[in-house]
Order: structure tokens, then sequence, then C-alpha cells
């Protein structure tokens, strides 16, 4: 398979352990994120930056990840995808985040170039740092012709946005797509492609615009139904909070096929009747509510919990634009 020529690929830094330094030498394990700038991590790849361009878009740990910086990220991949000499665009991120803003980046699209991820387990200066091989990973399959779309690229692997998760802390296999199997896969120093099944996602995204155009995400929250649960969290939710936007969404991750409790269907229905949505999804790793949960509480969603209150946010955005055009 030829290789891309003399396109450039749009590096975008937003932080992450793979931009992390340990905070002591002599512990390796112990750093901070988002400490280094895009070029600082390019340089000790060795290399050729010459068909690289470099941005900071920022520098922060992911599980700090704000609508603000989504915004610019968002700017940051449409402006580089219209450009006729960028074949690609690589983004650097942290890992604790990384599968919500890959299915946000995904919904948002459709993307005709490549829209690659990567992200590291350990800090840029950790004597087994892995961020520069998942970069040149990431770059050589950014060369690749007929691939479009959102991918998360790690230990020689790469995942469609739509089935990534982020399913261990074990430095090799931090990431998995399930079932639904790899988008690419490195052997040796190639890369084959695959063709996994991505499902269409099937719900009310706003446009661009608007989504650029909003000073607060939706407040969402999220919640896991166990056996000793309690349906006092839902209701401590709908209370009003000093400072606090009013609740808007709630994911509720059920057991097996999204179920729960006849106390909490009750309380769920209660939420529901106050004019919050609720999403009903699965707590398996690669689960999805099924409709032999047979319960009225809710809609059943296919995505994972986490995208699920992305998508569920998205989702709020969207009949809020519908509001203002009706």
């Amino acid at each position: 398979m030829s290789l891309k020529n003399n396109l450039k690929t749009v590096v975008l830094g937003t932080g992450g352990t793979i931009a992390g330094l340990r905070q002591q030498t002599d512990k390796p394990e112990t750093y901070r994120s988002g400490q280094l700038g895009i070029t600082d991590i390019l340089s000790n790849t060795g290399l050729d930056l010459s068909l690289l361009e470099f941005q900071d878009v920022a520098r922060i740990d992911s599980k700090n990840m704000t609508l603000p910086v989504w915004q610019d990220l968002y700017r940051a991949v449409a402006l580089a995808q219209k450009r006729p000499d960028v074949g690609a665009v690589l983004i650097t991120h942290g890992t604790d985040t990384l599968e919500e803003t890959a299915f946000l980046l995904h919904a948002l699209g459709p993307w005709p170039k490549p829209v690659l991820m990567t992200c590291a387990m350990k800090p840029a200066d950790h004597p087994q740092a892995d961020g520069p091989g998942n970069l040149r990973d990431a770059l050589l399959l950014a060369a690749y012709p007929g691939l479009s779309g959102v991918h998360v690229v790690f230990n020689a692997r790469a995942h469609h946005a739509m089935h990534v998760q982020k399913t261990s802390t074990d430095h090799a296999k931090a990431f998995n797509s399930g079932m639904a199997g790899l988008s690419a896969e490195k052997n040796g120093p190639d890369w084959t492609l695959k063709v996994p099944l991505v499902p269409t996602l099937q719900q009310n995204i706003p446009s661009p615009d608007y989504f650029l155009q909003q000073s607060a995400w939706p407040r969402v929250e999220w919640l896991t139904h166990h056996s000793g649960s309690t349906p006092a969290l839902i209701q401590a939710l709908l209370q009003p909070l000093a400072g606090a936007p009013q609740l808007r969404g709630l994911v509720v991750a059920g057991t097996g096929a999204g179920t729960v409790k006849p106390s909490w269907e009750a309380a769920l229905q209660k939420t529901m009747a106050l004019g919050v949505t609720v999403w009903l999804t699965s707590r398996c790793t690669w689960g999805e509510a099924q409709v032999q949960a047979q319960q009225n509480c809710g809609e059943l969603s296919p995505l994972s919990s986490a995208k699920a209150c992305v998508g569920l946010a998205l989702h709020l955005m969207a009949q809020d634009e519908q509001a203002l055009a009706a």
C-alpha cells in the first residue's frame, strides 16, 4: 500500500501523561501530566519533522477536560481538515478521558481525512516512556491512504472512536475495542488496515456553529446501579445547589441489559416527569442496554456510559438549538 506523499500532518497537543514529567527522578511512576508542549514531545522522537505542523491546544491532565478545550480542539481539527496540503490530524491526549474526546470528535464529524489520537501510560521522561513509540506509530498510520474518521493509536493497535474504551491501568493493555475489533494493527514496520463494523450514530447532534457558541456544557450526571444501591442519590441530584446548573440529563449504568430495581425505576420516572432526560446503559464493559430490560424509566443507549454522558449532552444541545429555530 503506497503512502501519501508531500502532505502535512497537523499535530495538536492537549497535555496528558504523554506530556508529563516525573516529580522525583527516583520515582518514575509519580509524575504531573501536561508539563511539556507538543514541540518538546516531538523533538524527542527522532522523527523527521519537516512535514509536521505543531500546535498546543492545551496542557492539561485529561481528567480536567472542559468544554472550552473541546471547542478549541474542534476548531483546530476543522481548520486542518479544510487545508489541501494536510493529509491527517494527530492529537496527543491524556488516557483518562480520551474515549470521551474521541467520541465527541466522531459525533461532530464526519472527517474525510483521518483524525488520529495517541497517548501514553508513562511520562515523557520515564526510562521506558511509551509516548514516542505511539507517536511514531500514529504518524506512520496517518500516511496510509484509505483511512478516515477518528481512531485511537496505542501499543501498535488502532481503535475506532465508537468502540475504544480504557479498560485497564496496565501499561501495555490500557485500551480495547472489545468484540468490535481493531481498525488497524501494526505488524512489524507496517500497518494493516481492518474494517470494523461501525454502528451509525443515531441521535441528535448540534450543528458545529451552535456547539462552538456554547459557554456551558449541559449538566449530565452518571450513576451506576448495584445490588445494595438506593434511589437516594437520584433524589439528591434533583435538589438545587448554589452555583450549580440544574440537572438536565442522567446516565444510569444498569445491571446486565440495563436493568434497575423497582425503587430506582420509580425514582427515575419521577425524574423524567421533572424534565430530566434519562439514558440507560449497561455497566458491563462490552454490554449494551437491551430491550429485554423492559423498563419504562429512560431511553436505552447502545453507548458505553462514558460516551453516553457526552452523547446525552450533545443531544440536549441539539434540542436547545432546535427550540431556538422553531
